[in-house]
């Protein structure tokens, strides 16, 4: 029962280390996503503006200045993202190793009857407790695929309808007054 206890215990933390990667992924998609969205902005923005004091070599000079400071955002992006994944595979690694420890030195109690009953009773929590663990590592794993499949144009369009809405509701408003 001791092993099943700690198995369950060991799933529990590898299902919730899993779980923190695939936000790490989301994150570091999403950021990806957004800089090189914002960086297309900039780039439309100066080419479809006729701004009087701004010349061509100017324009491509602001270009090139944004994909470099794009570039050096996204490198830290990497970096940190990169960094928690090994701060996750370190802590998780630390804990199965230290649970591992637990249950070898308490072995000498499992047949104890009191620890049996006590084992018994914790038994259903702790399956619990890995089934929350495995639906939050499908929602996150889930929500990771979301982020890496969407493309940019779908949250364009969410951001232009929500302005409308936004645009409608104001013009209800001002009727209303």
């Amino acid at each position: 029962m001791s092993t099943t206890l700690n198995s369950i215990a060991i799933d529990v933390v590898g299902q919730y280390s899993e779980a923190a990667k695939h936000l790490v992924n989301a994150y570091r998609v999403g950021s990806q996503r957004a800089i090189s969205g914002l960086g297309g902005r900039y780039e439309h923005l100066l080419e479809s503006r006729k701004l009087p004091l701004v010349t061509e070599e100017l324009k491509g000079a602001f270009i090139v200045s944004q994909q470099r400071l794009s570039g050096l955002v996204l490198d830290a992006i990497t970096r940190t993202t990169d960094r928690a994944e090994e701060a996750v595979d370190q802590l998780s690694s630390r804990a199965v190793s230290r649970m591992e420890a637990f249950g070898e030195k308490t072995a000498w109690a499992s047949e104890m009857f009191v620890v049996n009953a006590a084992r018994t009773i914790n038994l259903p929590a702790a399956k619990l407790s890995l089934g929350i663990a495995n639906r939050v590592n499908s929602a996150t794993a889930r929500l990771s695929a979301r982020v890496s499949t969407l493309g940019a144009a779908k949250p364009m369009a969410r951001a232009a309808s929500a302005v409308k809405a936004a645009a409608k509701r104001a013009r209800r408003v001002a009727r209303k007054a």
